[in-house]
């Protein structure tokens, strides 16, 4: 059958759906949807626009027109004809194109006809006689309707404006025209609360629902809390531009705390009616947060996949704040909101932003999150998260991270202790969770401190100034003079150093032996009542000596024995500690006047009578039991308290075998002992001294003389950290009357090593001259031929003679002449001494 032409339009077959006018009544909106587009056929020409009439009522389509996006309406039909009541009607582009497609189907074919966009584009339907529009739908290949199916309407009573209401055809033939369409699925379930926001004032509430509502069902009677005490609903009004969304004006604005809103009788367009339902949500009156309050506590800069970063917030405070009024960014200062306004952050409570919601979610599933916008990349190689409050523009939190910190290998990095310092990597660790990371929860490396600080060491840096060492951070308010006490000396000013050393500026050089420290804290606030401990003085002459020198050691491969080390052992002959900070060694000068320095000084604390001991340390910067000193002299006391282990890296001191000179010296270049040492002093008749240290005899006598040296007897070839295998005891004090007092006496070389002469002089001399004499008078020996000297003083003899050879058994006469420089007056003073030999 034929198309009959009816003027400007063609008509076939609509039987009773099309009828002569009988007077309708003008539709209102949506009263004619279009329900089904095809604008991408198959040919190209077969087009069309389905309507549905979704009233009950006859609609007059010769007042109907449609248009597309250009707005240049055209008449559906010129014919006095009507659409009834839940009746569709097909405009066709094509009649032919059309009939070919969908032999059964009804169609109008309107005189003009608008091209449909496959790209996009927008259908347009109005009442022509009063210009008011009926329908519109802007659809978009995103929507469907592409690849020749055509694009149906879902429900013809849902909104034309969105994409969930549409899809493409589910039919055989790719479209339904003049039938139900192929994914009809009418919305028969009423609207639900979907969530409430008040504004930041609380005067009022933003109310959205799960779809449009019918603007009829949303009056302030629909609305209240279901609890005494709230504010009212006084006025509503449906959101012209999002019609899913309800504004509440309130009769007071809401205090701090949860509600629940109720919401009755509110339907959507279609008429479906929700009889009750409800919604919680909370309203805080933020307290101000200043720094610290909130602290950012971990951190994933490195995951795998590279987009599941994350940035956890904690609370820890006893504030409830805004979590919408941070901005957080990375060190580029590129600040963006934290979450959206009004958001509770409790106190306890644990933030997570993360920066790709799906990968998170996969990584960790359960885990609440939030996904601010403006996610600026945390950089691997380190960087900065900054924490502020927006309206004070204070900077509450920043973690300078760096890849040393910890979180590397997909490991979140986690903050140890929320109340510790932010910029300090000792207290940040990567995560031990078994997931690598605990988002929204207690950190794995969770650990607070609750221990007071403690200061480890104390000493003196010059003449009026003194550092104290703590073991943490401290807070450095809790910084004042009067926290410090050192007898016989005030400390004026404190300034506090690389966060755990303090400086102490005195009113008098430091003779104290300890030091008091009270009322200090550590930066998250735990208290030292009170600590004594220890001052160590900084060494002068006489208080600290080079008490033995291995400067030829062991190095066979092949024999054996452990390897030695060249060592530099030195006692303290002071009656109070000593600091080693800053020493250092320094050889004999060149030609040209350098020398060669070592650094040695370490942040330790000789104790009076101890031993330090400068080793080369070829392993690095090796422990005491293993290193190679210790390997090589097992039955060194290395760990005892009175023996401080200074290791210098690499295989060698630089003495030479030859003769050389070491001084040691602060780092003021006072020199605090100095020796120069030949390989002469040995032992005379040691056939090598390869692996033999020179000991020392007394460690108050001079250390320039040969006879105050000799060749270390120990098994091992050296008493590192220990007293010198032959050595003489430090001596009582000199005679207070004048004279010479020799100990021991008898003495042997193989026993004693040498006997000390100490003498005491009526008036100070300028020059000192000693020499000893056997039983008949003659000359053996001439320990000083022209010293200068003070009224007290000390000698040794080996018990040789001037030519290096032991001298016989028996007595012997010690001789000391001294000459002022004032009048040429001479003092002589004699005293025997006896040289023995062991019996066995």
């Amino acid at each position: 059958m034929r198309p009959l032409l009816w003027g400007t339009a063609i008509l076939l077959g609509l039987g009773t759906l099309l009828s002569p006018r009988s007077v309708p009544a003008q539709p209102a909106p949506g009263d004619v949807v279009i329900n089904e587009i095809l604008y991408a056929p198959s040919p190209s020409t077969n087009e069309f626009v389905e309507l549905y009439n979704r009233t009950g009522a006859p609609v007059a389509l010769d007042d109907l027109a449609f248009a597309d996006a250009n707005r240049s309406y055209e008449p559906v039909t010129t014919a006095d004809t009507t659409l009834g009541g839940g009746a569709y009607v097909v405009l066709v582009r094509d009649p032919e194109a059309f009939t070919a497609a969908f032999p059964a189907a009804p169609f109008l074919a309107p005189g003009g006809w608008p091209t449909l966009n496959n790209g996009g584009d927008t259908v347009y339907l109005r009442h022509a006689p009063s210009g008011t529009p009926l329908d519109s739908v802007p659809y978009d290949p995103s929507w469907g309707g592409s690849n020749g199916q055509s694009l149906e309407r879902i429900d013809p009573g849902g909104p034309s404006g969105t994409e969930k209401n549409f899809a493409s055809s589910e039919a055989p033939s790719g479209a339904t025209p003049g039938a139900q369409n192929s994914v009809y699925a009418p919305d028969e379930t009423p609207p639900s609360l979907a969530r409430a926001t008040p504004t930041q004032r609380g005067d009022s509430l933003t109310v959205v629902f799960s779809e449009p509502v019918a603007p009829t069902t949303v009056a302030p009677s629909a609305f209240q809390f279901d609890s005494v005490g709230t504010p009212s609903i006084v006025a509503t009004q449906v959101d012209d531009d999002v019609p899913t969304q309800v504004h509440c004006a309130l009769s007071d604005s809401l205090s701090t705390g949860e509600y629940v809103l109720v919401a009755t009788g509110v339907a959507d367009p279609r008429g479906n009616v929700q009889d009750e339902d409800t919604v919680s949500f909370s309203y805080v009156i933020p307290d101000t947060p200043v720094p610290g309050d909130v602290v950012v506590s971990e951190l994933l800069y490195a995951p795998s996949p590279a987009s599941n970063e994350f940035i956890e917030l904690y609370n820890r405070s006893d504030k409830t704040l805004d979590l919408g009024a941070f901005r957080y960014a990375d060190e580029a200062r590129d600040f963006a909101p934290a979450a959206p306004p009004l958001t509770p952050f409790r106190p306890g409570q644990y933030v997570v932003l993360v920066r790709d919601e799906d990968a998170f979610t996969d990584a960790h599933p359960g885990v609440e999150f939030i996904a601010p916008e403006g996610w600026d990349a945390l950089n691997n190689g380190g960087d900065t998260v900054i924490l502020r409050h927006a309206p004070s523009d204070t900077e509450i939190d920043a973690v300078p991270f760096a890849p040393s910190w910890g979180g590397r290998d997909g490991r979140s990095l986690e903050r140890i202790d929320p109340r510790g310092p932010s910029d300090d990597a000792s207290n940040f660790a990567s995560s031990t969770a078994p997931n690598g990371a605990t988002p929204g929860a207690q950190n794995s490396r969770y650990a607070p401190d609750t221990v007071p600080p403690r200061p480890t060491f104390a000493e003196q840096v010059d003449s009026l100034t003194a550092t104290v060492t703590f073991n943490e951070p401290i807070r450095a308010v809790s910084i004042r003079p009067e926290a410090f006490q050192l007898d016989g000396s005030t400390v004026v000013d404190t300034h506090v150093r690389a966060d755990s050393v303090v400086r102490l500026s005195l009113a008098e050089a430091p003779m104290a032996e300890a030091i008091v420290v009270t009322d200090v804290r550590d930066r998250v606030g735990n208290r030292l009542n009170r600590a004594s401990l220890p001052f160590a003085r900084r060494p002068r002459p006489g208080t600290l000596v080079i008490n033995e020198l291995m400067f030829d050691p062991l190095a066979d491969d092949f024999d054996n024995r452990p390897n030695q080390v060249e060592y530099v052992e030195l006692r303290s002959l002071a009656d109070h500690p000593l600091t080693l900070n800053g020493l250092m060694l320094t050889d004999r000068p060149t030609e040209n006047g350098t020398a060669d320095t070592l650094r040695v000084g370490q942040r330790q604390r000789l104790a009076p009578g101890g031993f330090a001991i400068v080793a080369a340390a070829p392993e690095g910067a090796a422990s005491p039991q293993s290193s190679q000193l210790a390997a090589a002299f097992p039955n060194a006391p290395l760990r005892s308290d009175s023996v401080r282990y200074l290791p210098r890296r690499g295989s060698t001191l630089g003495l030479r075998n030859d003769g050389d000179r070491v001084r040691v010296h602060r780092r003021d270049n006072a020199v605090v002992a100095d020796v120069s040492y030949t390989p002469d002093w040995h032992t005379a008749g040691l056939a090598d001294p390869t692996g033999t240290a020179l000991e020392r005899i007394s460690p108050t006598a001079e250390a320039r003389g040969t006879d105050n040296w000799t060749s270390s007897t120990a098994p091992a070839g050296g008493t590192p950290g220990a007293p010198n295998d032959v050595s003489l005891a430090p001596p009582d004090d000199a005679p207070d009357a004048p004279g010479v007092d020799i100990r021991p006496s008898p003495f042997s070389i193989e026993r004693d090593g040498a006997t000390r002469i100490q003498y005491t002089l009526s008036a100070r001399p300028s020059l000192v001259r000693v020499r000893i004499f056997d039983a008949r008078g003659r000359r053996v020996r001439t320990l000083e031929q022209a010293r200068l000297s003070g009224r007290s003083d000390e000698l040794v003899w080996n018990g040789r003679d001037d030519a290096g050879d032991r001298v016989r058994v028996g007595p012997y006469v010690v001789l000391l002449e001294a000459v002022q420089a004032k009048g040429g007056t001479t003092t002589e003073l004699k005293e025997t001494v006896v040289v023995a030999r062991p019996l066995n």
